[in-house]
């Protein structure tokens, strides 16, 4: 028995579908992005708590001058 064009096309359609669904790639991806971003966010803050820390003493030191 002959299934229909239609049914094909379907059926074509679900198994991409499903095929795109178990791909797992696209995740590992946003997560790794993620976690750079969490690291990226932490050093931009620990650069200007040091920044902050480093330019009293200079700051200090160039009113004295």
């Amino acid at each position: 028995m002959r299934v229909p064009a239609l049914s094909q096309r379907w059926i074509r359609k679900a198994r991409a579908a499903l095929w795109l669904i178990d791909d797992q790639r696209g995740a590992t991806a946003i997560e790794y992005t993620l976690i750079v971003a969490l690291i990226v966010m932490a050093v931009v803050l620990l650069i200007t708590q040091i920044g902050d820390f480093v330019s009293t003493p200079f700051q200090t030191v160039a009113a004295k001058l």
